[in-house]
């Protein structure tokens, strides 16, 4: 005892004779919630770390990732920064973001991650260059109360799914199966449907919307059939204004109950839970898999790593280490709505049971739940998205042949890809 009273006496004095150092953090998906949340969170680090104080620069949404490129690239004072997915490679070419590898060979946490964090960690040439700190992915929210009402189980199959959805619809009493999304991100979930009926899509990075025969899937006769189920499940299971649906449009048909099967992310489940009132009316369910038995689902997430100039790399990663622990992490997770990135964390009766269960059996079954990532990195994909979602919806008004769609994003991809056959 007293010779730990004696180094914490070294340490006050030592700190008070140079200084603290300060740390500084930049966060980029900002909210005045969030980041009074976060700024507890440092305060409980610098209270355990006592020679590091942390600055935390949080710039407006709209423009935050502009302003932390910006000052990357200007090497103003960053030692912390928030990574978003479609901006790490940006990050990582620019050469602003550590090679955090040497820092994870001396890490007990890293064995404690869920595989898909080790993944998403070491995807650019397999080294670390920041540490995911959640994810989020698609699953089915049903209702539990309307299912049970009319005696139909959870669909397992996305052929279920559409005859279960089909079952509940009833146009001239307001009801229907199913919470289309037909507005903006539709290529979030119609995906989801038309690529499950595809037998060999490749899950490799940089390889995103081709098969394993190295041709785009969508006019492949897979990704036909899977395009006419999207289709039936509109004209068959869901509202006709769900054309133009976002998400507080297909929420909103959820917690009502006129469209009791929703396909959502994590962060949803508070939402539908505060306005439901009851826990026990609702459930979440693994993503249905298609005719090949599985189903393809990308992801997002967003982590957090060290720039590459800072001064104070060691006491950067001892804050990144601080914030990836399980029990901080899983709280910052609630709060987020996105999914932890340690085994450990899932332990937690909050995750292990409920409706996040769900998304434990999607995270450890890779056999059924395959994971891939959408090339949304590619110059061309904000056009695709754009043209994908105008052609949807004018293959379901009538004024658009499936088969030249279908033709037409493949098309497009092969030039993306420099695809010659």
């Amino acid at each position: 005892m007293r010779r730990l009273f004696l180094i914490a006496c070294l340490v006050f004095v030592m700190v008070s004779i140079f200084g603290a150092i300060t740390l500084t953090m930049v966060e980029t998906i900002t909210s005045p919630a969030r980041t009074e949340l976060l700024r507890q969170l440092l305060d409980e680090f610098e209270a355990t770390h006592p020679g590091i104080k942390v600055e935390l620069i949080s710039p407006p949404y709209e423009s935050s990732d502009q302003k932390l490129i910006m000052m990357l690239n200007t090497k103003q004072k960053v030692d912390v920064f928030e990574v978003r997915d479609n901006f790490l490679a940006i990050h990582v070419n620019n050469k602003n973001l550590l090679d955090l590898s040497e820092f994870v060979r001396d890490w007990d946490g890293w064995n404690d991650l869920i595989d898909l964090a080790k993944t998403v960690a070491t995807k650019i040439e397999g080294k670390v260059y920041y540490i995911p700190y959640g994810f989020f992915i698609k699953a089915l929210f049903y209702r539990k109360d309307i299912l049970e009402k009319n005696n139909i189980p959870v669909p397992q199959t996305m052929q279920e799914l559409y005859e279960y959805a089909k079952k509940l619809t009833n146009p001239a009493e307001g009801k229907y199966g199913f919470a289309f999304r037909g507005g903006p991100s539709e290529h979030s979930f119609s995906e989801i449907v038309i690529m499950s009926h595809v037998p060999n899509i490749d899950p490799s990075p940089n390889r995103g919307y081709l098969t394993t025969d190295g041709v785009p899937y969508h006019d492949t006769p897979g990704g036909i059939e899977g395009l006419k189920m999207w289709v039936k499940l509109y004209h068959d299971c869901s509202p006709k204004d769900s054309l133009n649906w976002g998400w507080a449009e297909q929420v909103n048909g959820f917690v009502s109950g006129m469209t009791p099967f929703l396909i959502q992310d994590p962060d949803t489940v508070p939402i539908v839970e505060r306005r439901l009132g009851d826990p026990n009316l609702y459930g979440v369910a693994p993503m249905p898999v298609g005719p090949y038995g599985k189903v393809y689902l990308d992801y997002g997430n967003a982590g957090w790593g060290i720039a590459s100039y800072s001064k104070y790399k060691k006491e950067a990663w001892e804050l990144i280490k601080f914030l990836s622990s399980p029990e901080v992490n899983a709280r910052f997770s609630k709060f987020n709505g996105s999914l932890p990135i340690s085994k450990s964390a899932f332990a937690d009766p909050y995750y292990a049971t409920g409706p996040y269960r769900a998304w434990y059996e999607e995270l450890t079954n890779p056999d059924k739940y395959v994971f891939y990532e959408r090339p949304v990195h590619m110059p061309g994909f904000p056009a695709y998205a754009e043209k994908h979602k105008n052609d949807i919806q004018n293959i379901l008004l009538g004024k658009k042949d499936l088969y030249q769609a279908a033709k037409e994003w493949a098309d497009f991809w092969r030039k993306e890809y420099g695809i010659t056959k």
